[in-house]
């Protein structure tokens, strides 16, 4: 997520916040609160409203290999998500 174009999109659209879940050991009631299942693996992506409406968990790992995955689904998943204006 290195790509100047990604880093755009996500300072204008999004508001990252990373959660150090340790050896599986610390915060995990947030995974839990958000549907995540930090058992398929880390990295983990929820998307949430403004008003903390949960739009999207995944389900299924899908980002647990983000430093193999190609920058082109990662500007797919954040398009499809970023807000509408």
């Amino acid at each position: 997520m290195h790509k100047p174009e990604l880093a755009r999109l996500l300072a204008r659209d999004f508001v990252v916040v990373m959660i150090d879940v340790g050896r599986y050991d610390k915060n995990l009631d947030i995974a839990q609160e958000y549907g995540v299942p930090i058992s398929k693996g880390i990295p983990a992506m929820s998307v949430l409203d403004p008003h903390g409406k949960l739009l999207y968990a995944q389900s299924q790992g899908q980002f647990a290999n983000a430093r193999a995955m190609p920058y082109q689904d990662f500007n797919v998943f954040f398009e499809k998500w970023k807000p509408k204006r």
